[in-house]
């Protein structure tokens, strides 16, 4: 969907400009009719990619937005007023800008959920769906506190898996950078001194090949580091053949698919239970929980719970149809339909495989610490060991 940019006018004649999405012009041309706006001036057609700023703009901080903005909800006061307040931060430009759009919007009569889902690269799927459920109930203020704390945890979440992630990272890297350096740097100038001493062993012949290597294919190191660089890129773009093919080889690596069905599992019920406990129906909140999995291979599984749902059958039968959901979840959900506490169970669900990923990730990286300074040492001990034998060798010459 592009961005069409129009001059219009309003109801009492004042003329601005105005970025509309729409399918083409005709129909940005359409939508700006059903608001009330007059179109003057064609200006010009962007893309939503223009509108994301690029892949290192400054992006808003939903949590954030949304823990300023509850706090005066919960005060009473009025929603305009409050957009106000939230975007005086002189410091944070871009949550300024958006507030006041937010604030020009609600001010040209539209609805909150509406300018939220017209910026669908800046707030999550689910966004729209539980502030539209929050105007309809008249209980925007309740329903927006819950979904700040769902986001607060999300957020601490994925925290969590980056601050647990970062030692053992830099371990890795900088045990590799360092073994690249003995090998292109060291090795060829201790390699230098053999072939001038005349030096013939097998630990002499070893590391003159790998002299030789980094020397000659130095290039190829690149070549792999641009290609991990362009695979990277690649799996950004979820709907790309890269990121589909990378979905459905990750689900059968033994630890890492398991960690991956526990993390789309734990958002699909986090969602699924705010949206249900916030009143959004049953379809509308299936399909946005859906859009919120990141695995697109999990999320292919689950294009037919709508419909399933549709023909009258209960939440957990049309997920028995995912070979990715286990059993315990779907008996779990099968117990809070019967008990009418499904919003609760969906609740436990996601608390279970929260803590679960949690004890998988501290135990893998209990183990792959150790396992990467193990194998590093290997390798710098390795090169270390050659050297001393042609040392040795070259005492023995001597």
């Amino acid at each position: 969907m592009a961005l069409f940019r129009f001059k219009v006018s309003d109801d009492s004649g004042k003329l601005s400009e105005l970025l509309i999405e729409g399918e083409s012009q005709a129909d940005a041309t359409r939508r700006l009719q059903r608001r009330g706006l007059m179109p003057i001036e064609f200006l010009g057609q962007g893309s939503v990619a223009d509108k994301r700023g690029g892949l290192f703009a400054k992006k808003l901080d939903v949590v954030d937005f949304t823990e300023r903005l509850v706090p005066l909800l919960e005060a009473n006061i009025q929603l305009e007023r409050a957009l106000t307040i939230v975007g005086e931060d002189q410091d944070n430009p871009m949550l300024n800008k958006t507030a006041a759009e937010l604030r020009q919007g609600l001010h040209e009569g539209r609805k909150l959920s509406d300018l939220i889902s017209e910026r669908s690269h800046i707030f999550p799927s689910l966004y729209a769906g539980v502030v539209e459920a929050g105007e309809e109930a008249g209980a925007l203020p309740q329903v927006m506190a819950e979904l700040r704390n769902f986001l607060s945890e999300a957020r601490e979440l994925k925290a969590f898996i980056v601050s647990a992630s970062v030692y053992p990272l830099f371990i890795a890297i900088s045990g590799i950078v360092m073994l690249i350096f003995v090998l292109s740097v060291i090795v060829p100038r201790f390699a230098t001194i053999l072939t001038g001493a005349g030096v013939e062993s097998t630990a002499a012949t070893i590391l003159l090949a790998l002299s030789g290597f980094f020397q000659s294919y130095w290039w190829l190191l690149l070549l792999l580091l641009l290609l991990f660089g362009f695979l990277l890129l690649q799996l950004r773009n979820e709907d790309g053949i890269v990121r589909k093919s990378y979905d459905r080889w990750i689900l059968h690596v033994p630890i890492a698919g398991q960690l991956v069905r526990h993390i789309s599992l734990a958002r699909l019920c986090r969602t699924m239970a705010i949206l249900m406990r916030s009143g959004v129906h049953l379809l509308n909140t299936v399909v946005i929980a859906n859009r919120v999995v990141r695995n697109s291979e999990i999320r292919r599984s689950l294009q037919e719970l709508s419909g399933e749902l549709r023909q009258g059958q209960r939440i957990s039968a049309a997920l028995a149809k995912s070979p990715y959901i286990p059993s315990l979840m779907l008996r779990m959900i099968a117990v809070g339909e019967e008990t009418g506490e499904v919003e609760s169970m969906l609740e436990r669900v996601a608390e279970r495989y929260e803590t679960e990923l949690r004890r998988s990730i501290k135990r893998l990286l209990s183990l792959f610490e150790p396992l990467i300074i193990i194998l590093l040492g290997l390798g710098v001990g390795f090169i270390v060991l050659l050297m001393f034998m042609v040392m040795m060798d070259m005492q023995t010459v001597a």
